[in-house]
C-alpha cells in the first residue's frame, strides 16, 4: 500500500510540473506570435518602413480582436506615408497613434532596450537601420534561446516569421544587427474619443 501511495504522489507531482511548463515557456517569451495573415511584403521599392508599420498595426488590431485584414499598405500609407520622405515620424490612423523614437541611439544595451519595448508593446515594433537603409517588423524574443523574431519586408525573406539574424538588416549575426538599429516606431496608444 505504501508503494502505491508513493506512485500516486509521484504522478501528481509530475502532473503539476507539466501543468506549470507552459507558464514557464510563456514567461521566457516576450512579445507576440502573429498569425500567418499578419505578414505582408513590399509591392514597391523603398517602402520597407511602411510595410513594417503595416504589419505592426495589423498585429495590434488582431490582438485587440479587431479585423486586421482592412489594415493594408494603402490604408496605412494614406495617413503615414510622405512621398520622397517615407514613413512619418508621428501619425494617427483611426484612433491609433504611432510614434518614432531614436532613444536606442543613446543606450548602452540595445538588446535590453528592444526586449523592454517588446514587453511594453506585445504587438511588436518597427526597427530601422539608417545605414542600410532598411526596416523590419520585430515582434518577439525568446529568452531561453536568446533569439529575436521578426518579419522582413522584402519578398525573398518576407511573408513569414524569421530570426533577426536572418533578416536583411546589416551585420553578421543577431548582436551585430542589433547594434546597427537606430530608430524604432511603436504604437504610442489609442486616442480618447471626443465627447
Amino acid at each position: 500500500m505504501r508503494f502505491f501511495g508513493r506512485i500516486v504522489a509521484l504522478l501528481c507531482a509530475f502532473a503539476m510540473i507539466l501543468a506549470a511548463c507552459p507558464a514557464w515557456a510563456e514567461e521566457a517569451y516576450v512579445g507576440s506570435r502573429p498569425s500567418a495573415g499578419i505578414y505582408v511584403t513590399q509591392t514597391r521599392k523603398h517602402t520597407c518602413t511602411l510595410i513594417a508599420a503595416t504589419m505592426m498595426l495589423r498585429n495590434y488590431a488582431a490582438l485587440k480582436g479587431s479585423p486586421y485584414e482592412m489594415v493594408d499598405e494603402w490604408s496605412v500609407g494614406f495617413y503615414a506615408w510622405t512621398k520622397g520622405w517615407g514613413l512619418s515620424r508621428h501619425f494617427v490612423i483611426g484612433q491609433i497613434e504611432v510614434a518614432q523614437s531614436t532613444d536606442i541611439r543613446s543606450v548602452r544595451d540595445k538588446k535590453q532596450y528592444l526586449i523592454d519595448r517588446l514587453e511594453e508593446h506585445p504587438e511588436g515594433i518597427v526597427i530601422y537601420d539608417t545605414g542600410a537603409p532598411h526596416a523590419i517588423y520585430l515582434f518577439g524574443y525568446d529568452r531561453a534561446r536568446d533569439i529575436f523574431y521578426c518579419a522582413d519586408t522584402i519578398s525573398s525573406r518576407g511573408g513569414r516569421p524569421i530570426r533577426l539574424e536572418n533578416s536583411v538588416i546589416n551585420g553578421e549575426g543577431q548582436e551585430a544587427k542589433i547594434n546597427t538599429i537606430d530608430k524604432i516606431w511603436y504604437v504610442a496608444g489609442r486616442l480618447a474619443l471626443e465627447a
